[in-house]
């Protein structure tokens, strides 16, 4: 009997601390939102009210949700073909509220990353870095949207960071990015959200 007491006493204080440790755990967690928005064109017969946008069906835009922001890479004024060592890039930062309503009418894919506190903190670092100074190019040889977010993705540990020489080409347009997440998305049970965008424009397909 007394054998039986001390197991139930035993399992009883396992219990707890596992219990301890999985809220702790919560505590120091949380997420990101990666938001993929489509490429598309105007439909013919919305030409005269709808505008061409950049890069077409093989266009669209990457960006990241953190702590109620959304940060993105993008160009400043001119468009460089080719990388230069005379940076023409930013990156920009918007509320959640204010990036809704903006993007309301649009198709969108965002998968939802589960985090820990330690990748919230390092992205929060490397998001304030890169809004005082973008560390390289926006060019259409060379870093953009998709590369950069991979970039930082794997910065972080939720991806395989590699040299972004190698990651220009392997996240060449959002797409590309968008079937590597949505992939580990299904094999990891990553939430994932869908948008329909607007009958006016044709939107690309996954």
């Amino acid at each position: 009997m007394q054998k039986v007491i001390l197991f139930i006493v035993a399992l009883f204080f396992s219990c707890y601390c596992i219990a301890k440790e999985d809220s702790t755990a919560l505590k120091d967690s949380g997420f990101i939102k990666v938001h993929f928005l489509y490429g598309s064109k105007p439909k013919k017969k919305y030409k005269k009210t709808e505008k061409p946008w950049f890069g077409g069906l093989h266009g669209g835009h990457v960006s990241i949700e953190s702590q109620g922001f959304v940060y993105g890479f993008d160009s400043k004024s001119t468009f460089h073909w080719v990388a230069k060592g005379r940076y023409h890039s930013r990156f920009l930062i918007e509320s959640v509220e204010s990036w809704v309503k903006d993007t309301a009418t649009l198709k969108y894919t965002t998968i939802t990353i589960p985090v820990s506190k330690q990748q919230l903190d390092s992205l929060h670092n490397i998001h304030q870095s890169y809004l005082r100074q973008a560390p390289y190019d926006y060019a259409f040889i060379g870093m953009r949207c998709a590369a950069a977010t991979y970039d930082i993705l794997g910065q972080i540990g939720v991806v395989e960071w590699v040299p972004n020489k190698k990651n220009t080409f392997k996240n060449f347009y959002p797409k590309l990015l968008r079937q590597k997440l949505l992939k580990v998305a299904a094999e990891s049970g990553y939430e994932v959200h869908r948008q329909q965008g607007r009958k006016t424009r044709k939107w690309e397909r996954d």
